[in-house]
């Protein structure tokens, strides 16, 4: 394992694994968890969240896991690649991660899940299921979104749904008009600007160990947004590249020359 205290770190600052430590909250992340969380404490059924590949959708989807999973008040469960055979499969497994048995036919299997919907209300708990990767979903498995939505009372879902997913979710979505009039937020993630780029870089620095002073010039950051165009896996790709460099090169801080190096090789 490579020794990174030469520059002042504890843990490698920009792993690819979307870890909740590290989730910088911009301002576009904050909106998209403000309308999400808000439709899901109002008991206003189904969120969608859009984002283009390496935007951050991931660690969104885990951030809002992490909010509600613990919560006295809510049943969460997590489905992070929906690849279903069938809708009745898709079924059996969102029962599954809120610990319902499977059963031998999807009526029953509804009708298993609409019971735990109305003891959880009777309960004043909020039952929560979040899908990333949604775009992966197929025609049946978007009606059986619907059919669970339409579990409710006369102004409360019985069920709270956060769909994530690439921008092929949208075009999706537009062909199943019956699902896209239940949305009750939407929000679209995009890549960072230079100066929320720039503070992401800081964030998970001092995350990592470092509280001093930075870790890379100015110039260095400007170099990082130039190639990664703001999208937040892209940035983490050239920051985890740079530390080996800067090691072997017996720097404290990581200037603009390190960064081009790096690029070049990823490039």
């Amino acid at each position: 394992m490579l020794d990174l205290s030469p520059l002042g770190l504890m843990e490698p600052p920009f792993s690819l694994s979307p870890d909740p430590r590290y989730f910088y909250v911009s301002l576009q992340h904050k909106a998209t968890l403000a309308k999400a969380t808000y439709a899901i404490e109002e008991r206003q059924g189904l969120s969608v969240i859009f984002g283009d590949v390496g935007v951050g959708k991931t660690t969104v989807a885990r951030r809002l896991y992490q909010i509600y999973r613990d919560r006295q008040a809510y049943y969460t469960a997590y489905i992070p690649t929906p690849l279903y055979p069938s809708d009745f499969q898709f079924l059996k497994d969102i029962c599954a991660e809120f610990g319902l048995n499977r059963k031998r036919s999807k009526l029953q299997q509804l009708a298993a899940f609409e019971d735990f919907l109305i003891n959880a209300y009777s309960d004043d708990k909020n039952v929560l299921l979040i899908i990333d990767e949604g775009q992966g979903l197929i025609g049946p498995q978007f009606e059986l979104i619907r059919q669970l939505l339409n579990f409710e009372t006369n102004t409360q879902k019985l069920i709270q749904i956060v769909l994530i997913g690439q921008n092929e979710l949208r075009n999706k979505l537009r062909l199943k008009r019956a699902l896209a009039s239940r949305v009750a937020t939407r929000s679209t993630l995009e890549p960072l600007h230079f100066e929320d780029t720039r503070s992401m870089i800081n964030f998970r620095v001092m995350v990592a160990g470092r509280h001093s002073t930075p870790l890379f010039t100015e110039q260095a950051l400007i170099a990082i947004y130039n190639y990664s165009k703001g999208m937040p896996r892209d940035i983490c790709v050239v920051g985890l590249n740079t530390l080996p460099l800067a090691v072997l090169n017996r720097v404290s801080i990581v200037d603009e020359t390190i960064v081009e190096q790096a690029i070049e090789e990823l490039r």
